[in-house]
C-alpha cells in the first residue's frame, strides 16, 4: 500500500549521514565524551562542508550528538551551509541502531533534509539498514546522503532508502 501512494504522490526526504571528524586520541585522564577535533579533524570538516555546498543537498536542520567532537563537526557545517540551529539529541551518542531510527522518527516533517551528525559504528549501520547499500566503514568526516521515498519521518523503514551520493576526505585527497 505504502509503495502504491508513493508512485503517485513522489515525496522524498533526505537524511546526510555524517561521522565526526578526526578527533583527539583519548588519553587516561580524559572521556571519550570530551575529546576535541584535531586540526586536521576541523579542516577535514570544512573540506567536507564545501562539497557538501556543491550539491543540491543541503540540509534544513542539524542533529548532533552532544559529545564535543560531533558538536564541534556540526558547528562548522552549520556556519557553511548558513544553517539556523543544531539540535543536540543524547541518544546520539554510544548509540545502536534502534536509538538512531526513534532520533529520525522524532525529526519534524517541515524538514525535508536533515543532517544527523554521529558516530561509528552506528552511522555505517544506519546506511545498510535504511538503504540497499552496503558500506563497510565511513570513515571520519565521510557523508552520505540517502533518498527516502516517505512523506513523513516515522515512515522510515528497513531498505526503504536509496544512496544518492557520498563523499570523504579520503575520496577528495588524490
Amino acid at each position: 500500500m505504502l509503495a502504491l501512494y508513493l508512485s503517485k504522490n513522489l515525496a522524498l526526504k533526505k537524511i546526510i549521514l555524517l561521522r565526526h571528524a578526526k578527533a583527539e586520541k583519548l588519553i587516561s585522564e580524559s572521556s571519550d565524551f570530551e575529546r576535541n577535533l584535531t586540526e586536521r579533524g576541523k579542516n577535514d570538516a570544512l573540506q567536507m562542508a564545501h562539497q557538501l555546498a556543491k550539491t543540491k543537498h543541503i540540509p534544513e536542520y542539524i542533529i548532533a550528538s552532544p559529545a564535543n567532537r560531533t558538536k564541534q563537526t556540526a558547528s562548522i557545517f552549520q556556519k557553511e551551509l548558513h544553517i539556523k540551529q543544531i539540535a543536540l539529541d543524547s541518544n546520539i551518542y554510544e548509540a545502536d541502531l534502534s536509538d538512531l531510527i526513534h532520533v529520525i522518527k522524532e525529526i519534524d516533517d517541515q524538514y525535508e533534509q536533515i543532517l544527523l551528525v554521529g558516530h561509528n559504528p552506528s552511522i555505517t549501520g544506519l546506511v545498510g539498514y535504511i538503504s540497499q547499500t552496503f558500506i563497510a566503514h565511513i570513515p571520519t568526516s565521510g557523508i552520505v546522503v540517502v533518498e527516502l521515498p516517505i512523506t513523513s519521518w516515522p515512515l522510515i523503514q528497513n531498505r526503504i532508502g536509496k544512496v544518492i551520493w557520498q563523499t570523504s576526505p579520503i575520496e577528495m585527497s588524490f
